[in-house]
């Protein structure tokens, strides 16, 4: 077996299954957006860290150092916001090639440390390397939350109803847009939506926080492979399906108006695009009312796209005629077996 047969989950849980920790300080381990320790206070302590390689995460032609600079930290972002935590301190490792221009580095901490400020997040330390190829970078972030209000990608039962912030499919489709010959280096204001949501993703700090706050999530998670993917991991992952809705998800009018330009299908990428950044998560039917009024202080739109169900662990995509879709291309973004990156 190669690494591609296997994929990037089953690479995964074998790791997880050879590093079994069990240490009292250790809340949440392998397999969700974050690990979280226990230390001394009323917080919980939460870390994530992310390797962006060039070629598989990024081209350098469709993306401004500057923007780069930005989703580097913004991807991580989104995973303490996953848990409902506050993002404190970040680490930044970079492997670069010994000729990358230092205008570009330049561009690529102007991004960094814009982002470092809107966010109060503080670059604490890190490492530098040349690179023999490609421009490496790997960023860990550090945050908290109450302790109690760690949410986990693990608590959705039967009946939860399915919510996800802002739209999907977007930023997949501002890649596709990007290689039909948009300059990444113009103003973002002067670019199209869904092109700015692929280069400068906004992690959902505040809303991930409120929901957790209130107690409203049973299990959540970012969106970064893929609606179809990411769900799975809230589903599949304790023995359960799902029910999506297809007419319910929600698209952006520029996608709307553009996607029969790029795909046949216009559900597909809303389905399966990978680095949309949103927050997808479960809440049980006693909670939806107070959900949608606590929505009211979102930056973003809240949509309910459908409902946890018993059995199968299969996600199924049903039209307005409650009648199941055909899925016929790749459900997700998977690293060994990926048929397209971004």
């Amino acid at each position: 077996m190669d690494i591609e047969e296997l994929g990037e989950f089953g690479l995964i849980e074998q790791i997880k299954e050879s590093f079994k920790c069990r240490d009292h300080l250790l809340a949440i381990g392998i397999g969700d957006d974050t690990a979280a320790l226990n230390v001394p206070g009323d917080k919980a302590t939460l870390i994530t860290t992310d390797l962006l390689l060039e070629g598989v995460h990024f081209d350098l032609e469709l993306n401004s150092a500057y923007y780069l600079g930005k989703k580097s930290l913004s991807v991580n972002l989104s995973d303490i916001a996953a848990m409902g935590g506050t993002p404190r301190y970040f680490l930044l490792s970079l492997g670069i090639p010994r000729r990358y221009p230092v205008e570009s580095l330049r561009e690529f901490f102007r991004g960094l440390k814009e982002l470092s400020l809107n966010y109060r997040v503080k670059l604490i330390g890190g490492d530098t390397s040349a690179s023999t190829g490609k421009l490496m970078i790997s960023v860990t972030v550090l945050g908290e939350a109450p302790r109690g209000q760690v949410v986990r990608r693990t608590g959705a039962e039967v009946g939860d109803q399915i919510f996800v912030t802002g739209t999907l499919g977007d930023s997949l489709l501002g890649l596709y847009i990007l290689r039909n010959g948009i300059n990444p280096t113009r103003s973002l204001r002067k670019l199209p939506r869904v092109v700015r949501k692929h280069l400068d993703p906004q992690p959902r700090i505040k809303e991930g926080k409120l929901i957790a706050g209130k107690g409203l999530a049973t299990a959540m998670i970012d969106l970064s492979d893929g609606l179809l993917a990411d769900l799975g991991h809230l589903t599949r992952d304790v023995g359960l399906g799902a029910k999506l809705w297809r007419e319910k998800l929600p698209l952006s009018n520029y996608y709307r108006r553009n996607i029969l330009s790029f795909e046949q299908d216009k559900w597909k990428l809303a389905l399966t695009g990978g680095e949309d950044y949103e927050l997808l998560f479960t809440v049980s039917r006693a909670k939806v009312k107070q959900l949608r009024h606590l929505s009211s202080r979102f930056d973003c739109r809240l949509t309910r796209i459908g409902e946890v169900v018993e059995g199968s662990e299969d996600i199924t995509v049903v039209d307005k005629n409650d009648k199941p879709c055909k899925i016929n291309y790749l459900t997700g973004y998977d690293h060994f077996r990926a048929r397209f990156a971004s």
